[in-house]
């Protein structure tokens, strides 16, 4: 079995895992395709972002689902990621207009990061507990949220609500 299938293997059974423990998010694999499979469909439940913004007003909505697909034939070499695309609109600083989230000038170009990392660290942008993630792909989102910050982090978890870092996107 290469390094790659093999990563893919355990990414799978880790994916798995998260899916049966994650809380208060709830993850679930709507469709895999492969062996060992390369190709995930998620809905991502119980996790609050912000859909859209009109006059300055955001509309929230709490059910997600991502496609995480073209695993690079080089992964998982660091920063050799999957892409990572939202089929349900989000207005977030680090998503494309077509769902595509941009990895670009952050952390991840350098790591060698699992699925279900991935994964968890998805759910954190959404909620916008992750606030500074490199450069930015969606400029008015990025403005917005930077006057609002206030706001965030949308989670759920009384935990995570107590502490909101001031940061600034670039």
């Amino acid at each position: 079995m290469s390094i790659r299938d093999e990563r893919l293997t355990n990414d799978y059974r880790a994916l798995q895992r998260l899916c049966a423990f994650n809380e208060p998010v709830k993850i679930k694999i709507l469709e895999k395709r492969g062996e060992p499979p390369d190709y995930y469909r998620i809905q991502l439940s119980n996790c609050k972002g912000v859909e859209s913004v009109s006059s300055n007003i955001p509309k929230y909505r709490t059910e997600h689902i991502i496609v995480i697909s073209n695993f690079p034939s080089e992964y998982p070499d660091p920063g050799k990621l999957p892409n990572v695309t939202m089929e349900t609109p989000i207005f977030h600083p680090n998503v494309f207009s077509h769902g595509g989230f941009c990895f670009k000038g952050g952390e991840l170009e350098k790591l060698n990061q699992p699925l279900d990392a991935l994964v968890k660290r998805v759910i954190s942008m959404i909620q916008y507990e992750i606030r500074r993630f490199g450069v930015p792909a969606n400029s008015n989102a990025r403005d917005w949220a930077n006057i609002n910050q206030h706001l965030f982090p949308l989670s759920t978890d009384s935990t995570t609500s107590q502490s909101k870092p001031n940061l600034t996107w670039r």
